[in-house]
């Protein structure tokens, strides 16, 4: 269903499911003391297909028929998501990083680290990753014209390339996003075998996420069975291989079964979705605010930090609308608050 803003309730209800689930997963690393084993079942099932989730959803909106305006995709996509990334950076450096409040100059070379490492602060990394992933897809189909064997070909250099360090985590949401690309460009053609294809996914991924989750775990064993074999590289990529099938066969299952929700969960599921963005910046403070309670609190939390979040989404949004009676419509809407129609892409 498709409302007159051209907004999707499928689509952002997919993304609140998402968001819902980044938020569980960080309410859950308070637990690791009060409940060690509950924590890191719950961290690493949801990990498989959160962040994933978001990122075949940021293709799949790409993918939509109509021309590429390669001004208007680059900017929107460096505004709506670098934007936030860095004004989150800079109220925690100014805020709580010692090294970087002793002057201009070492808060520019925290900055600069923070660019030269998504993970130094660790909280906001998955934007950064996110934005140099669109960035790529904008300049391949830029340059290949939106050719599927353009797109599939990048997507192999960057899982392939010897990405060491900071950066590694980009080969795996960059191939998302062309996985999600595709997969709204083709949509005709396996719509009618979608339900299969939910029902196939949803088998795939329990069988996988059985055999091979938690995925340490399966590290662990494999290094074990197989130390000092030459074949423990082969094995540790294998591992690393499976969850990402894990992470595709939920996405099948989850999307699959988008087409058949009661309209009652899409609705429900749509609001948090729509406002994706602002609650993945704010629910930190609030899920923070809990430390090692009882594991009995885990939903509470969960249902705090994501209203808490909303909220403060849509106080912050409000200066859109000041924006409006002062700067007028046209000024607007080249603007991108927390919440807009899907171009934030998370």
């Amino acid at each position: 269903m498709t409302t007159a803003v051209s907004r999707n309730t499928r689509i952002d209800a997919l993304k609140g499911l998402a968001i819902i689930a980044v938020v569980l997963y960080h309410t859950m690393g308070q637990y690791w003391i009060t409940a060690p084993t509950l924590a890191f079942y719950v961290r690493d099932i949801v990990f498989t297909f959160m962040l994933p989730l978001f990122a075949f959803l940021s293709g799949y909106v790409l993918g939509r028929p109509g021309p590429f305006r390669p001004r208007s995709y680059f900017v929107r996509r460096t505004a709506g998501l670098m934007v936030p990334y860095l004004c989150w950076e800079i109220i925690y450096g100014l805020m709580l990083r010692q090294e970087a409040s002793h002057g201009l100059g070492s808060f520019g070379v925290y900055l600069a680290d923070t660019f030269a490492n998504p993970h130094l602060e660790g909280r906001m990394w998955y934007l950064y990753v996110l934005w140099i992933a669109l960035m790529g897809i904008g300049v391949l189909r830029l340059v290949g014209g939106d050719r599927t064997w353009v797109l599939v070909l990048g997507a192999l250099v960057v899982l392939v390339f010897p990405w060491w360090g900071n950066f590694r985590r980009l080969q795996w949401i960059f191939m998302y996003v062309v996985l999600g690309f595709l997969a709204r460009r083709y949509e005709p053609s396996y719509l009618p075998r979608i339900k299969s294809i939910a029902v196939v996914g949803a088998a795939v991924y329990a069988v996988l996420l059985l055999a091979f989750h938690p995925e340490k775990t399966a590290l662990v064993r494999v290094q074990q069975l197989l130390a000092g074999s030459r074949w423990v590289n082969v094995a540790t990529v294998g591992v690393y291989s499976a969850s990402t099938l894990a992470g595709i066969a939920a996405i099948a299952a989850l999307v699959g079964a988008s087409f058949f929700a009661p309209a009652v969960v899409e609705r429900a599921l749509a609001l948090p979705g729509r406002l994706s963005l602002g609650i993945y910046v704010t629910h930190f403070f609030f899920v923070e605010m809990w430390h090692e309670p009882g594991p009995w609190l885990i939903p509470v939390i969960v249902a705090l930090a994501l209203g808490l979040s909303m909220l403060a989404t849509v106080l912050i949004g409000r200066w859109r609308v000041s924006a409006t009676l002062l700067l007028g419509e046209r000024w607007t809407r080249k603007s991108l608050p927390l919440g807009d129609v899907h171009t934030e892409t998370i």
